[in-house]
């Protein structure tokens, strides 16, 4: 970033924490709840499910680039893919303590159950029927090396993807910092003060082969869960 640019983000970072001390969470929680609201729809992100231990959203869109993963599915630019977003209202939060095992342990309970979930749902909804592949982006410290982003995100069947960098992405990273610090303050007050404000983001894509492969359950140990019909 140039001067200019890295004091005007300074700024932002003052001004957010001084909000951040003076509304209450009721505020913040309402005020970013909307402004979530507003996002997902202008996206058209949205809740497949029900299911009240599911932290994933979905999505339509189509791919920025095209992409080639390690089972061999090819996506082109341009292809229709499905996306991934945390349902921040649904993640466990920290203890005043921090982060520990018991949450550790429930978030990966938790994102391993929404995903059998997930596979449920897109093998019998008639949208989803040619989408091969999907892509989720996270925002993590830069202490996150790719090497470790790339372990954690292979527990789960993901991949890390490179993206080019361009000014336009640099720029949607600034902003996507802005709204997730403000989502953490609003859905999980005790994280605001533990994660830095500027984050690598990073691109995890999985193939429908591989989602399928690792979490779909034969029909009669699927869980039973409410299954969300999309608004059309």
């Amino acid at each position: 970033m140039t001067t200019g640019s890295t004091t005007s983000a300074v700024g932002v970072v003052t001004a957010l924490g001084s909000a951040s001390a003076a509304w209450p969470d009721e505020l913040w929680a309402g005020s970013m709840g909307l402004v979530d609201a507003i996002l997902r729809s202008y996206y058209g992100v949205y809740e497949f499910t029900e299911d009240p231990a599911c932290v994933f959203r979905i999505g339509l869109s189509e791919a920025r680039d095209a992409v080639t993963l390690s089972d061999g599915t090819q996506i082109e630019s341009g292809e229709l893919i499905g996306t991934l977003h945390f349902w921040n209202e649904q993640l466990p939060r920290y203890s005043v303590e921090g982060p520990d095992l018991h949450w550790a342990c429930a978030i990966r309970g938790q994102v391993r159950h929404s995903l059998c979930v997930l596979a449920e749902y897109i093998e019998t909804h008639p949208d989803w029927h040619e989408v091969r592949a999907l892509r989720g982006e996270a925002a993590l410290s830069a202490r996150l090396g790719a090497l470790q982003v790339r372990r954690v995100a292979a527990r789960y069947g993901f991949e890390r993807v490179p993206v080019k960098a361009s000014l336009l992405r640099r720029l949607h990273g600034l902003g996507e910092s802005v709204v997730l610090w403000g989502l953490t303050r609003a859905f999980n007050p005790a994280a605001a003060a533990r994660q830095p404000f500027f984050r690598d983001h990073h691109e995890l894509w999985i193939s429908r082969r591989t989602l399928r492969m690792h979490y779909a359950r034969h029909p009669g140990e699927m869980p039973s869960v409410a299954i969300r019909r999309r608004q059309t």
